[in-house]
């Protein structure tokens, strides 16, 4: 199903969460102003003339003067719009009252006379105070909300009542409806302008990097972007931007490995039929000349399989198609036969190779796999060598958990840029390619594959014109829970 493009554009779906979020908050104050507002304001109006009536209390059997106290209450009973009379229980008389209603809205007394159903109502509660609501006053429909309270002054009860008018839910109400009306045409208005605004702020930069991420799909990895104020928006650009340079690398170097390996597949197919040629119209009746050709044909042939194979093992080890079984090994006994094996063929080119190893190096891991890394990096090093023709090949505790081997070299180094890179396969730092005279190019990159394989450290550590240490981390266990290692495939159990 299309999507329509207006619709699912993020400038329409800002735009709409915001007036959505707009009418939200207008409904939510419609439900707290109109259908919540008659309980709150009974619930302020029961705490406010509690407050007036504990106040009215507090002044009267104070230890103030008459005239004082008279012209307190006074002013309390005008501010706060109320009527209040002090009664004596024992004596059945009004001590005191005060009115800021008269006879249209105070319902405990009128024309100084008391309205004896409050008295009444405390007098047979047993709790000590009251809270009544209703039209108490004669011939008016007027509301009123009345509250007693029972006041012990040594061997005296008093009662001190208070009342206040309610004001007309229903008009104030209608009032807030008109103003909410109003409100709402003002907000909505606001957050229209708004939400366009800021649909258009957020929503612009997005689209212009869309449009320069589009270019990625015609080959153009030459992006730019404008710079933007919003923190998200800008990391999405330099995301992009860094993701595109990645991207071209990595087709720069897709076409560097297409021309490599067809270049290491066609030289010695080329070198075979030129012979095979040659045996066939030149050296057929020459033994000699004949097993001569031979042999370089099947040199070519074991090279072009060696390449072969190694691509197929680094391609089976990152498909992750071969098992990675790890069982502790003598790290050390395949160290010293890295050493044999590769010391006649470094005296051969008169370069030393510089030993260390400490005894009893058991690490966990595939013992087949290891030796085919530490035969890499040796193999590299030789390639690699200084003027002085050394090598170091190292191996020691690193910790109580991992072993560390390194391979050192002096030779012309590698450069800073180039160093994440060299674990791919057939990179190299001089981008003129040869075909290798031995091995067939991807010995890194199965170094790599294996390693990451068995969850070992690795890395290399180089300086121009100092030389390069290739080492990893591989864990190692507690030599006290090993009780024997597994044997070599091909062991002689019968010794």
């Amino acid at each position: 199903m299309k999507k329509n493009k207006i619709t699912s554009s993020l400038g329409f779906k800002s735009w709409t969460y915001f007036v959505l979020f707009a009418l939200s908050i207008l409904l939510l104050l419609q439900f707290f102003q109109l259908i919540l507002l008659e309980p709150f304001y009974l619930r302020t109006l029961k705490r406010e003339i509690k407050t007036f009536t504990n106040n009215v209390s507090d002044i009267f059997f104070s230890d103030a003067e008459i005239k004082d106290k008279n012209y307190q209450l006074y002013s309390l009973t005008m501010n706060n719009n109320a009527c209040v009379i002090v009664f004596d229980s024992n004596n059945s008389t009004t001590v005191s009252g005060f009115d800021a209603l008269g006879n249209s809205g105070c319902a405990i007394y009128n024309n100084s006379v008391v309205n004896e159903r409050f008295i009444d109502i405390l007098e047979n509660t047993e709790e000590d105070e009251i809270f009544l609501q209703g039209d108490f006053i004669e011939l008016s429909d007027q509301e009123v909300m009345v509250y007693g309270k029972k006041v012990y002054i040594d061997d005296q009860i008093y009662y001190v009542i208070s009342n206040v008018t309610l004001q007309s839910i229903n008009i104030i109400t209608k009032t807030i409806q008109n103003q909410f009306v109003l409100i709402s045409l003002i907000v909505l208005s606001l957050s229209l302008l708004i939400s366009v605004l800021f649909s258009n702020i957020v929503s612009r930069p997005i689209v212009k990097i869309k449009e320069e991420a589009n270019k990625l799909t015609h080959g153009n990895y030459d992006l730019k972007f404008e710079n933007t104020d919003i923190n998200e928006v800008q990391e999405l650009a330099d995301t992009i931007d860094l993701a595109a340079k990645e991207i071209s690398k990595v087709e720069e170097y897709r076409n560097e490995l297409m021309a490599n390996v067809s270049h290491d597949l066609k030289t010695p197919l080329t070198m075979i039929k030129a012979y095979a040629e040659m045996i066939k119209d030149i050296s057929g009746d020459k033994k000699e000349k004949r097993e001569e050709h031979l042999d370089i044909i099947i040199n070519e042939t074991d090279s072009l399989n060696n390449l072969v194979s190694d691509m197929l093992s680094l391609s089976k080890l990152q498909a992750k198609a071969v098992p990675a079984e790890s069982v502790p090994f003598d790290l050390t006994e395949q160290l010293y036969n890295c050493y044999y094996r590769f010391e006649p063929l470094a005296a051969a080119e008169g370069v030393t190779i510089d030993f260390y190893c400490e005894p009893e190096l058991i690490a966990m891991g595939d013992a087949n796999k290891i030796e085919e890394v530490l035969n890499n990096f040796v193999s590299n090093a030789l390639k690699h060598y200084g003027e002085d023709k050394i090598i170091i090949l190292k191996g020691f505790y690193k910790n109580k958990e991992y072993i560390r081997v390194e391979v050192s070299d002096n030779g012309t180094g590698i450069d800073e840029d180039s160093l994440p890179y060299i674990w791919d396969r057939y990179y190299k730092t001089d981008k003129h390619y040869q075909r290798s005279k031995s091995g067939s190019g991807l010995g890194l990159a199965i170094s790599r594959a294996i390693l990451e394989t068995y969850n070992c450290k690795y890395g290399v550590i180089s300086k121009i014109n100092e030389g390069s240490t290739f080492y990893f981390e591989i864990p190692t266990i507690d030599l006290d829970k090993v009780e024997t290692l597994p044997m070599e495939k091909g062991s002689n159990d019968d010794e």
